[in-house]
């Protein structure tokens, strides 16, 4: 029997912010209700929006997670870029929210009560956005999925971070205005953060060779093989963020065909550890033999 390992340790990283998150939002629409600051409210939708990509991520996390099918061969790895992917536009969204919300301060300003309140809500949520940070910092960098959600942590850490010098501000100057200034800020980082996991994202549902690793420099090593003369049809694919795949056909001489399972071998390994490819498939063929169709066979060079 196959196991689904869920419990990983992302994954309980990823459950322990949701908790986390969950119960800052709760306190800030609280707080928010009860002093008039609408900078509070808008932090708290921000949060609630972030839950909601929080859950995301975690169902991709465990999606990804499950074994290959007959149906799906692979397994379901590009579960967790669909997640990164629609967590991205959530930051997106929400960057258009806190514009708009900043047009609104600037054309209404608001004043600020009950500040001891506000200011000891707005820091409970820094610190459990900074816990969320440093909760999925390790995994960012693993799993595309992982950073779609360190990022909505930072950027609400930053946020949360702006309401308290806002409200500091407000309350010893009066110059309401720097509220709506520092949310602009706020969702000009969030739309530059975001364009990064879209773009990941993108080029894996598209196929694109992975950012990381060099087309020519892979068809070189493989072609510095003494054995191999020629490499052609060679795609270079991601299954996922940290999961890429390759296919090619490889022209051999005559004398060395039969050796081909060992060669294959060969260039597997040095494909695995230098550009950290984990799947490929190598056809092997006789030399010249794809330029002359009629010599070819479903199961390769006659």
């Amino acid at each position: 029997m196959t196991h689904i390992h869920q419990k990983t340790v992302s994954g309980r990283r990823l459950f322990a912010v949701i908790l986390l998150n969950v119960g800052i939002t709760a306190a800030e629409f609280i707080g928010g209700l009860l002093t008039g600051y609408l900078a509070l409210l808008a932090d708290a939708v921000h949060n609630l929006s972030d839950v909601a990509s929080l859950l995301l991520a975690y169902l991709g996390d465990i999606g990804s997670r499950r074994p290959p099918t007959k149906k799906s061969t692979y397994g379901f790895k590009r579960i967790e870029v669909m997640t990164a992917f629609i967590s991205a536009v959530a930051l997106v969204v929400i960057a258009v929210y806190i514009f708009y919300e900043a047009y609104r301060r600037f054309l209404s300003p608001i004043d600020i009560t009950n500040p001891v309140l506000l200011l000891t809500i707005a820091a409970i949520g820094l610190v459990g956005n900074i816990l969320s940070v440093f909760l999925l910092h390790s995994g960012k960098s693993k799993s595309l999925n992982i950073k779609a959600a360190f990022l909505h942590m930072l950027y609400d850490a930053i946020s949360s971070a702006a309401v308290i010098i806002g409200a500091i501000v407000i309350l010893n100057t009066g110059w309401i205005y720097i509220d709506p200034i520092l949310s602009i800020l706020i969702g000009l980082m969030i739309l530059y953060s975001s364009f990064d996991v879209l773009k990941e994202a993108t080029m894996i549902f598209l196929e694109a060779v992975p950012g990381r690793i060099d087309y020519d420099q892979v068809k070189q090593a493989m072609m510095m093989h003494p054995k191999v003369n020629g490499v052609h049809d060679l795609h270079i694919w991601s299954l996922s963020s940290n999961s890429v795949a390759l296919s090619c056909h490889i022209q051999l001489d005559k004398e060395d065909y039969l050796a081909s399972p060992a060669i294959i071998s060969e260039l597997g390994l040095m494909l695995k550890e230098k550009f950290h490819i984990g799947h490929a498939t190598i056809q092997p063929e006789r030399k010249n033999c794809a330029a002359d169709h009629e010599k070819w066979s479903g199961g390769g060079c006659i």
